[in-house]
């Protein structure tokens, strides 16, 4: 059953302190609606500064948890770039933002959190039905200064940083006939930075309450932040990937060119083009994104339970590069 949408803000310039973890509680409406996603608006006045980022305000956002009050994690510590990325790949288009200028300037930057997934036939399978809950946790992780710019920690005055929050959701409450309520929870993680001179795999979580709809990994040049590149663009270095666990292999040598053919179809640009405020319609670097689910069905997940192994790994071209992961899916309701 589909409903009317309504957008309202409930928290407007909040302050975020710097290397700072920011917990919001109670703020949250948990009147029964149906939550599609939370918009997150940062905006800070940044005077003149050295070798900025252009995407200096994505940068920032070290981390971005919500836990619900049954202790159900949705989004587990995601940093803002992974954010950022995964928005423009669901939406196939870059979240709006106001780069960082040399010369100083307001910098804006939008980061959804996703609780729904647009590519599922019906994407309130995982609506977040806030009618079930006594509360809910947000958590920002944010960086420093040094965050900004190329030429690190310099006396530089500290930008004020300010949030607001918004929730676009349904009109009303969920019914409790079972035709508009949620079959799962909404996934997001990330897994740690390697570098490919000492692994080139991850050995992801198996458990029966998981399943994932996709992943991407971002490949880049050894820079030590996770989902940056110290250049505009990441590297095209893997080659064949591979995808397996104890019961069977589900990329089985897989050629980059097909992972890239894949960021094509989802994402016909390079967002860091579009961050950088060139506007050219580049393709993507050093994504290669995989979706389980091609047809829209739920039913096409991966579920990780009842598997002692699930590894995914490739072979990179070369052992200086830096890559990472981010998994979405969906989590069984508690």
């Amino acid at each position: 059953m589909y409903y009317p949408l309504e957008k309202k803000q409930i928290l407007a310039g909040f302050p975020l302190p710097q290397g700072a973890v920011t917990t919001f509680t109670n703020v949250f409406p948990l009147d029964g609606c149906g939550w599609y996603k939370i918009r997150l608006h940062f905006q800070a006045a940044v005077a003149a500064i050295v070798a900025p980022y252009a995407d200096a305000q994505y940068r920032w956002i070290k981390g971005i948890t919500v836990r619900t009050s049954r202790g159900e994690v949705l989004i587990n510590n995601v940093p803002g770039m992974a954010l950022y990325r995964l928005n423009s790949y669901l939406d196939h288009a870059a979240p709006y933002h106001v780069p960082l200028l040399a010369a100083g300037n307001t910098v804006e930057a939008i980061l959804d959190i996703p609780l729904t997934f647009p590519f599922l036939n019906r994407p309130e399978d995982t609506i977040f039905d806030s009618g079930r809950y006594s509360n809910l946790e947000l958590q920002i992780a944010t960086g420093t200064i040094a965050d900004l710019s190329a030429a690190g920690a310099v006396n530089w005055t500290a930008p004020g940083v300010t949030v607001c929050i918004e929730i676009i959701s349904t009109l009303s409450a969920l019914t409790d006939d079972g035709t508009s309520k949620p079959f799962a929870l909404p996934y997001v993680s990330t897994y740690p930075l390697i570098h490919a001179d000492v692994m080139t795999y991850w050995d992801l979580e198996s458990s029966l309450d998981l399943g994932l709809f996709g992943f991407f990994m971002y490949n880049h040049g050894v820079f030590g932040i996770p989902f940056c590149a110290a250049v505009a663009a990441g590297l095209d270095h893997p080659t064949n990937i591979n995808f397996r666990d104890t019961v069977r292999s589900w990329l089985n040598t897989v050629d980059a060119s097909s992972f890239k053919s894949e960021r094509n179809r989802l994402l016909p640009y390079n967002p860091y083009a579009v961050i950088a405020a060139t506007e050219i319609p580049t393709l993507e670097i050093g994504m290669y994104p995989h979706w389980f689910v091609k047809n829209g069905s739920i039913n096409e997940v991966y579920p990780t339970g009842k598997k002692s192994f699930i590894r995914l790994d490739w072979t990179n071209a070369t052992a200086t590069d830096e890559t990472d992961l981010c998994i979405f899916g969906m989590r069984t309701l508690r």
